[in-house]
């Protein structure tokens, strides 16, 4: 149906159109972040829900298989997951809340004697290292305990989610029409959006959330070969720092492994060390190339600052920064790209 508007109504209308939607995003709003996730999950299992369904020829039992198999192998092992990490961060908190852990620790004498030299007090050093253990223990505990305590709204919330990712799965193709019809760019453009944002949610969740995961989980089995307690918790901060490149889960490992051959234990600090070189570093440099390839299309710095100003934004308890930060950094770029294209003339005569 076409209506013909006045100069006054269009100006009513798009001020109407403004304000119910405002209104509307502003009553889903505790809402969204389990429909983004829906939809970052609908781009990652749509083409095993089309392979799915060449062979089902049903749309809804295609979608009702695929939203399974994600339950199995991943809300399960990320509660249990969240289960383990909150009660390793509470071991953690009491060991440096109820005393001084590390001052009980004694270092074999010729390392002592070799500190000293060089004007290092290892008492000091102790207290210093304690102190600062302690302070990190008690925010990694305190956020544990914030997850903790949302527990039935993260329950309720990816209840939402998963029952959200049934329809993207079974009516994507026609809510991604109705939307693109709605944008007034054109359809190349409207494309050219669309493959930006999705080719960058996979990238990013194919290169650094699964190759954090990668890292995560080696890093915890050596701590645990090593027998260092809590290696569920260390596993995931080395997840966590594997966001910085390079040198991201180093900054766990190493540091234990030296401090177990400074104590003594040497086979525990080589397999750590051992371990970290060969195992957890090449992951970052080998298998995220892989997972990422060419799709993300964004220089490496580039890729860090966009996640940590996510993080930023929307914390570091959740990964939802992990990914909205690069989105919207490859939105920016592509955006600019179509300003660039569509006056390249003007911008060509003024230079």
């Amino acid at each position: 149906m076409n209506v013909s508007f006045s100069r006054g109504q269009r100006l009513f209308f798009f001020g109407l159109l403004a304000v119910v939607t405002i209104f509307f995003l502003w009553m889903v709003r505790g809402f969204l972040f389990p429909i983004f996730w829906a939809v970052v999950f609908a781009l990652l299992l749509y083409p095993a829900y089309q392979r799915l369904r060449e062979y089902i020829k049903n749309d809804t039992l295609a979608a009702a298989l695929v939203m399974l198999g994600a339950f199995l192998l991943v809300v399960i092992p990320i509660s249990w997951l969240g289960t383990r990490i909150a009660q390793e961060a509470f071991q953690l908190y009491r060991l440096f809340s109820g005393s001084n852990a590390l001052a009980s620790i004694t270092l074999p004498a010729q390392i002592v004697d070799s500190l000293s030299i060089v004007g290092i007090n290892i008492a000091e050093l102790q207290m210093n290292i304690a102190s600062w253990a302690q302070t990190a223990s008690t925010w990694v505990f305190s956020e544990a305990l914030t997850l903790s305590s949302a527990t039935f709204n993260a329950v309720l919330k990816t209840l939402l989610m998963l029952y959200v990712l049934f329809f993207f799965l079974r009516d994507g193709e026609t809510l991604g029409h109705y939307i693109m019809r709605r944008i007034p760019l054109g359809d190349r453009k409207e494309r050219a959006l669309f493959d930006r944002f999705a080719s960058t949610t996979r990238a990013i969740m194919k290169g650094t959330v699964f190759s954090a995961v990668a890292q995560g989980f080696v890093g915890g089995l050596l701590f645990s070969l090593a027998g260092i307690e809590n290696a569920v918790l260390w596993g995931a901060a080395m997840a966590f720092f594997s966001i910085i490149p390079a040198i991201g889960p180093s900054l766990v490992w190493l540091p234990a492994g030296l401090i177990l051959l400074a104590t003594g234990a040497l086979v525990p600090g080589i397999i750590v060390l051992a371990g970290g070189a060969v195992l957890i570093s090449p992951i970052d440099n080998i298998l995220k190339p892989i997972l990422v390839g060419r799709e993300i299309k964004m220089p490496d710095a580039l890729v860090l600052i966009s996640i940590l100003g996510g993080l930023g934004v929307f914390g570091v308890a959740g990964i939802t920064g992990i990914i909205v930060g690069p989105v919207v950094a490859a939105l920016s770029l592509a955006v600019w790209d179509m300003f660039a294209e569509e006056f390249e003339e003007e911008l060509t005569t003024q230079g």
